[in-house]
């Protein structure tokens, strides 16, 4: 697992964590639920831009390798 992949996991753990936690104050109407509601949407859609940019960087290094590999043969 590299940094991106665990970075965009534990955004996407603490995102679901505060989204969840404001539902259960919009649910008792605190008025402090939005700007918690608005931290937990921001980190959750962070770690989902980390976990598929570290998916994107692990297709692309592995068909870099195997090009590499493939010119290799043909010299």
């Amino acid at each position: 697992m590299n940094k991106h992949l665990l970075r965009g996991i534990a955004l996407l753990v603490i995102g679901a964590i505060t989204t969840t936690y404001s539902l259960n104050l919009m649910q008792a109407e605190n008025g402090i639920y939005k700007l918690i509601m608005t931290l937990g949407v921001v980190c959750f859609g962070g770690g989902v831009i980390l976990t598929m940019n570290s998916l994107f960087r692990k297709i692309d290094r592995s068909t870099l390798q195997r090009h590499r590999r493939d010119q290799q043969k043909i010299k």
